[in-house]
């Protein structure tokens, strides 16, 4: 009897074109377009979620690394480090993985050093993915760091990580053991469990808050984060230091927007940007300020730790931002073609610099 009435249930669902995607079982994205995002992964125990083994995208090379257990935006197989190769891994979001281009930064930067250096001598290694932040990209090279061998290792995160959560943040997910993703992943067909993770995403979506300080003796209470401004300082120096014991230098980037070209222009912000970062009623000015307030984390860290930091948003700020981002009617987040070259000669420089040369 059960199973006819789930196997009624599912065929109506079904019928109905109901449909709800899910990353874990606790996290729900706050994207205009969630089923978009998430289609595109699957949990994963250590790293909250990963790009699917199965997902193929046109115009973008995508490949499983059996050595990495992971699936990365690049055409190449990569195991153990050949000798005499400076291998040089980025960890970051979409910004790194490279929306908008079949030439990320980080292959933009390896077309640079082999220019300037010759073919052999580097490995660039595009680990970017969509949505994650600096809580993930430490788990990234906590679990799987030392199988990289990196000598450098860039790290640009910091716009998922001011993100709205929707119950919990990144470091309070539950994820469970391989045995329940497993589980987790092969139930997540079904419409029916769907359905039952729309309702209890419907009762968890009241606002949380938590306390973030505010200068000396003050603390303010905004809406919970993903990684909040005060986790995103810590995640950032326990990456610096996961990248030092492995023997590697870090990079830290600050994460350029285009946001400004909108408030220059007088121009209302879009819908989703209240509903995904700042809350009902704030105003443009509150998310150029929010963010701002995570890459000054960026440099604030750099200057306490001695690492030199890759100002992307000051040096985006020295330039057009209509000519590095599709702005102001398009993409505000994720740069154009001459955007991804800025961003990419910014770590070429950044890398002689820590070199030496």
């Amino acid at each position: 009897m059960a199973l006819l009435v789930f196997a009624g249930l599912e065929g109506g669902l079904r019928l109905a074109g109901f449909r709800y995607l899910r990353v874990t079982t606790d996290m729900e994205f706050n994207y205009p377009r969630p089923g978009f995002i998430k289609a595109f992964f699957e949990i994963d125990p250590e790293l909250l979620y990963r790009i699917r083994p199965t997902v193929k995208q046109r115009y973008v090379d995508l490949t499983w690394q059996p050595h990495f257990d992971l699936k990365i935006r690049d055409a190449r197989t990569f195991g153990a480090k050949p000798t005499g190769t400076v291998r040089i891994i980025a960890l970051g979001d979409s910004s790194t993985y490279g929306v908008n281009t079949p030439r990320p930064w980080p292959r933009r930067l390896q077309e640079i050093l082999e220019r300037k250096d010759g073919t052999g001598h580097f490995q660039v290694i595009n680990l970017g993915v969509p949505g994650y932040t600096a809580f993930q990209g430490r788990r990234v090279l906590q679990t799987r760091g030392r199988r990289f061998d990196p000598d450098v290792v860039v790290i640009a995160f910091g716009w998922n990580d001011h993100l709205l959560a929707l119950g919990h943040s990144d470091a309070d997910q539950k994820v469970g053991g391989a045995t329940v993703v497993s589980l987790r992943n092969l139930l997540a067909h079904s419409r029916v469990y769907q359905g039952l993770s729309w309702l209890v995403a419907g009762l968890r979506s009241a606002a949380a808050t938590r306390a973030e300080p505010a200068g000396e003796g003050a603390r303010l209470v905004e809406p919970l984060r993903r990684v909040g401004a005060t986790a995103y300082g810590e995640e950032l120096e326990t990456l610096v230091r996961l990248t030092r014991e492995l023997g590697a230098e870090p990079l830290l980037c600050t994460y350029p927007i285009a946001f400004q070209v909108l408030a220059d222009e007088g121009l209302d912000p879009p819908e989703w940007v209240a509903l995904t970062h700042t809350g009902p009623g704030d105003s443009l000015g509150d998310l150029i300020r929010l963010h701002d307030r995570y890459n000054d984390v960026v440099r604030a860290t750099g200057r306490k730790l001695g690492v030199l930091v890759v100002d992307l948003d000051a040096r985006f700020a020295t330039r057009d931002r209509h000519e590095l981002f599709d702005a102001p009617g398009g993409d505000l987040i994720h740069p154009v073609d001459a955007g991804y070259d800025l961003m990419a000669a910014s770590i070429y420089d950044a890398l002689e610099v820590v070199s030496g040369r």
